[in-house]
């Protein structure tokens, strides 16, 4: 069985033709052609013994998982098909009913500009220097013919990365302008997009990987700008052309996609009024700055259901109006904002499967009203306290005193009516946190599924006071949220007495280990530290699950004798 080893492309491997024979009991299918070039599984007959015969059919099961695995797992950075090429490539070599998946699985995910281009004859391109990154060109006009190892392979890739996010991206997209002369749609299949343009480094000519005739990419588009898109000296006819049809002002090239990511700041005004003829978004997060017929037209599309705004104007809302449904299928909101402008977007949510809330207050707080809070849980959509499951309130820091904030964390105790939350986080860097026990033992009351609670203390500007929450409070939260595996707070472990269960509600006492918390991450944030045998036992009673290497706990600046004493309760954990 001949086999094309231009399977593995991303490693961009030198490319030969390895032999490998199987006894397949069939005549010799000989394709015409040149096989370095014609890319199908030949089989020839061969005089294997019947015993090499079977050990030619038996491979690893571990590398048949991974084949299978990779189809479960969602395409790109860091799935097992985008990294376990190895395997996949030796499964490409056992059999044909095999091969064909195995290479499905190679070529899926894509971040190498150059590999796509590797698939054009040799002679059809060259690179202008030496340099590692040099700019592709053409070497002589693409034929018809060119297409045999191109049309194997492009048509499988479906999710494509060409941004500097993992790596400084490579030459080659300036190649694709001449390929969609030949193939259009260039990659058929193309589902997921992400992309960083840039006349730099030539990814802007990656522009022809869409197509809005096409549906393509069907599902996801990402578009990361951090500069404007602007012609340059000595640029190609072919780029300086893509240069143009980026720049329309009516964006005709921007995929109508189920998911939509935008950073593109204010290097591409026209994106706002182009997103609005957007028909099938479910998933839209961006920097813009909304303005309200954007905001309009988000607010009556049937189908979003996660919405992310980093940047919203109060005055933006005002187009709607608070007594007409508005984002009815909402189920995931981030919203940064002044609170002003928070105050005026949560009311026109009329989805009652509001499952998320993220809310980042972009301006300088001294105080937080609950019935900010109250807005998420209107009296005529009840459902809601049975639908949220996770909430993050974030604030930025100020350097001024005069601004800092003084968190109260009853203030949420409107949240409190969701029996069903799992995450709790809060960080605001805040100058003063008042943060009880009475508050721990509501939470752990009202958050019997709660697997996350995180509360930031004051990060800055900070004073030498005792935290309010003693150690031996976290036994509430043991027995009340029997699913908690992150906790992150700051206490007061400056125990001197052992731990009885009774003395704090004796829930604890009557629970067996293996109902307690699986805790996989406790910190304890800026946290004086008593005896460390007494801490490390209560730790082995609440959660009995963790372990040395999932706690954390740092002293404050103003107790160095606490670094070593939790340096002593993290060895009694181990």
């Amino acid at each position: 069985m001949f086999f094309d080893s231009r399977l593995d492309l991303n490693k961009q491997k030198k490319w030969n033709i390895p032999v490998c024979r199987m006894n397949m009991n069939e005549r010799t299918q000989k394709v015409p052609g040149n096989p370095s070039v014609d890319l199908d599984l030949e089989f020839e007959e061969n005089s294997m013994t019947p015993q090499s015969d079977i050990a030619t059919h038996v491979f690893a099961i571990h590398e048949l998982l991974l084949l299978i695995l990779s189809y479960f797992s969602p395409p790109g950075k860091g799935t097992i098909s985008a990294i376990d090429t190895a395997s996949l490539a030796s499964l490409a070599r056992v059999s044909r009913n095999i091969s064909d998946a195995a290479i499905d699985g190679l070529w899926r995910s894509m971040y190498r500009p150059d590999a796509i281009i590797r698939l054009l004859p040799a002679d059809s391109y060259e690179i202008e220097s030496a340099d590692k990154n040099g700019k592709y060109r053409l070497r002589r006009p693409l034929t018809s013919h060119d297409f045999a190892a191109f049309d194997k392979y492009a048509s499988r890739i479906r999710f494509v990365d060409f941004s500097n996010s993992s790596r400084i991206l490579v030459r080659g997209c300036e190649i694709f302008p001449y390929i969609k002369e030949f193939r259009d749609p260039v990659l058929p299949s193309l589902e997921v997009f992400r992309w960083e343009p840039s006349v730099v480094n030539g990814s802007i000519g990656a522009f022809h990987l869409l197509s809005r005739e096409a549906s393509l990419p069907r599902e996801e588009f990402t578009l990361l700008m951090w500069a404007e898109i602007e012609h340059t000296p000595n640029e190609t006819d072919a780029i300086a052309r893509t240069i143009d049809a980026f720049n329309d002002p009516t964006l005709p090239w921007l995929p109508d996609v189920r998911k939509l990511t935008l950073r593109t700041l204010h290097y591409l005004p026209a994106v706002m009024t182009a997103v609005q003829k957007l028909e099938s978004l479910e998933y839209l997060s961006c920097d813009l700055c909304v303005d309200a017929p954007l905001f309009e037209r988000l607010a009556s599309i049937p189908c979003l259901r996660f919405i992310d705004l980093r940047h919203l104007p109060s005055e933006s809302t005002r187009s709607v109006s608070a007594n007409s449904p508005s984002f009815p299928a909402l189920e995931t909101l981030r919203i940064s904002g002044t609170i002003s402008s928070i105050y005026a977007f949560l009311p026109h949510i009329s989805s009652p499967n509001l499952l998320s809330v993220r809310l980042l207050p972009q301006e300088n707080l001294q105080s937080i009203d609950s019935a900010l809070f109250s807005l998420l849980l209107s009296p005529t959509l009840p459902a809601r306290t049975s639908t949220l499951t996770h909430f993050t309130f974030a604030g930025r820091t100020s350097l001024s005193e005069a601004t800092r904030l003084r968190l109260v964390l009853a203030a949420f105790a409107p949240l409190y009516a969701c029996r069903a939350l799992q995450t709790f986080c809060v960080d605001t860097d805040p100058m003063q946190l008042v943060f009880r026990d009475a508050d721990v033992h509501a939470m752990a009351a009202a958050w019997p599924n709660l697997v996350v609670l995180s509360i930031t203390p004051p990060r800055t500007g900070r004073l030498p006071v005792t935290p309010d929450v003693r150690l031996y409070t976290l036994s509430a939260l043991a027995s009340g949220c029997p699913h908690l595996s992150q906790l992150a707070l700051e206490v007061d472990a400056e125990v001197i007495q052992p731990f009885r269960a009774e003395a704090e509600g004796g829930s604890l006492a009557i629970m067996g280990a293996q109902a307690r918390p699986p805790m996989k991450s406790l910190m304890l944030f800026c946290s004086p530290c008593g005896d460390p045998a007494l801490v490390a036992d209560f730790l082995r009673v609440a959660f009995p699950n963790l372990s040395a290497q999932e706690f954390h706990a740092y002293s404050t600046p103003f107790r160095p004798v606490d670094k070593q004493k939790w340096a002593a309760v993290t060895a009694a954990l181990g």
